[in-house]
């Protein structure tokens, strides 16, 4: 990548081998009916022991073997894709429902609604609901549809082109002065990362979020997961003065896709930019291994538009097979789950402009 940030003493650890698997079209186009419904209209439907499953060619980070097994998937509802390049649609049972597991995933409306009523007729469940997908084309009438969050997804293919040059060119002078203030600096990419290095991740990011005065998401049974994850799928920048740990961040790929999970970096160097030193190099590392597509994930931060990230607007969909469906205590549930981020994102404008208005009836100091 012409933007790289890669210097002596401070590049990207050699790729070797390749990540791309049939199911890269996940990141390039929605996946369709076509894809999946065989000409006698038929799918192609079997169900497996998550223990147990295996897929050379995951779809993505929340469909891989090790992921089902590490979060504790059992039960799988299996749909095959008519040919090589369609990656395998997996469900299992929730609140007495079906859940799509593929979150991310892109999906044409119309297969939505194809597979939400087969589905429903051949298992019998009340309801499905497909969680944070990225939906092409106008949603059917009596689908429930939930939008919260959106992904931040960038295309590596021209990633260089698409970062803010001003944000790169800083970074690079940073990661310069950086080195050369700290002779023992090293920042290198590398697979299957340790827990210690996940552990050094949580702490530095434990600081930075406590410090904003919220609450840090990461405990100790999500960071043993995480490693458990990381040490199979995972890798990591990681910015090193001699054998301390300065910078890290925590990328899984699967799909032919990176992940970026989360990351941390030491407060005693706040001018260095060593989250971004380590996450530009990241991406730079995911595109020299030959993936398609950088996930930032949610959260609409400004640094995320800065590196060329699109805004994929994710939507959650709840379909139900009946309108005695609506009363089951599953499917309530479920709306009130996503329901309830939905309104409160719908709300949030109303809420900052009334702030704003209050602010002007106060008296002035003086």
């Amino acid at each position: 990548m012409s933007a790289s940030i890669a210097m002596s003493g401070l590049a990207p650890e050699e790729a070797s081998g390749s990540h791309r698997s049939p199911s890269d079209v996940v990141g390039g186009r929605a996946l369709t009916r076509a894809d999946y419904v065989a000409a006698d209209g038929s799918l192609r439907v079997r169900r497996a022991d998550a223990a147990t499953y295996d897929d050379p060619a995951p779809g993505g980070l929340y469909t891989h073997p090790v992921w089902l097994r590490t979060y504790g998937v059992r039960d799988l509802v299996i749909v095959e894709g008519q040919g090589p390049d369609a990656p395998r649609l997996l469900f299992t049972r929730e609140g007495g429902g079906l859940l799509h597991l593929g979150r991310l995933f892109r999906l044409e409306a119309d297969l939505v609604g194809v597979l939400g009523e087969r589905l429903m007729a051949e298992t019998g469940v009340p309801f499905v609901v497909f969680e944070d997908v990225d939906v092409a084309g106008p949603l059917a009438p009596g689908h429930v549809a939930f939008h919260y969050q959106n992904n931040w997804r960038l295309p590596l293919r021209d990633a260089a082109e698409r970062m803010s040059k001003q944000l790169v060119s800083n970074t690079k002078r940073k990661a310069r002065g950086l080195a050369r203030e700290n002779p023992g600096i090293s920042v290198r990419f590398e697979a299957s990362p340790s827990r210690a290095v996940l552990e050094r991740i949580a702490a530095f990011g434990r600081i930075r979020i406590e410090g904003q005065g919220r609450r840090y998401g990461i405990g100790a049974d999500e960071l043993a997961r995480l490693a458990a994850v990381a040490a199979e799928i995972g890798h990591a920048t990681i910015v090193r003065k001699d054998e301390a740990i300065l910078a890290a961040d925590l990328i899984c790929i699967a799909g032919g896709q990176a992940h970026f999970l989360t990351h941390g970096y030491d407060p005693g160097y706040p001018k260095s930019s060593l989250g971004m030193i380590s996450l530009i190099n990241s991406i730079e590392a995911s595109a020299a291994l030959g993936l398609t597509d950088f996930n930032l994930m949610w959260g609409d931060l400004p640094y995320k538009q800065q590196l060329g990230g699109e805004r994929v607007p994710l939507r959650t969909l709840v379909l139900r097979r009946s309108a005695l469906a609506f009363l089951h205590r599953g499917h309530l549930a479920a709306l009130a789950r996503f329901g309830w981020p939905d309104l409160k994102r719908r709300l949030k404008p109303a809420v900052s402009r009334m702030r704003a208005w209050t602010a002007t009836l106060r008296p002035s100091a003086g």
